[in-house]
């Protein structure tokens, strides 16, 4: 799973890519900041590319909900509740 999910990041399909502006719920991304093993200007582009998506950056990495989870949840519930 990994490897092919390394795969899809690494060279997506552009369909994936043209498609994010179809989405039309409320969207958050949370980002993980510069110790993140995904680049976070790939994170900007797809934040751009979902109609009203909100970015918010929690500095903790890849697995921010496993790193800071009291941040991740300080982001993530009032976004819920919203």
């Amino acid at each position: 799973m990994i490897e092919a999910s390394d795969a899809q990041a690494d060279d997506p399909n552009p369909m994936w890519w043209d498609h994010m502006g179809r989405i039309t719920m409320p969207t958050l991304v949370i980002a993980g900041g510069p110790t993140s093993g995904v680049p976070q200007d790939w994170v900007t582009v797809l934040a751009e590319r979902i109609p009203g998506a909100h970015v918010v950056t929690v500095d903790a990495g890849h697995l921010v909900h496993e790193a800071r989870p009291e941040e991740f949840l300080a982001v993530l519930e009032p976004f819920l509740k919203g």
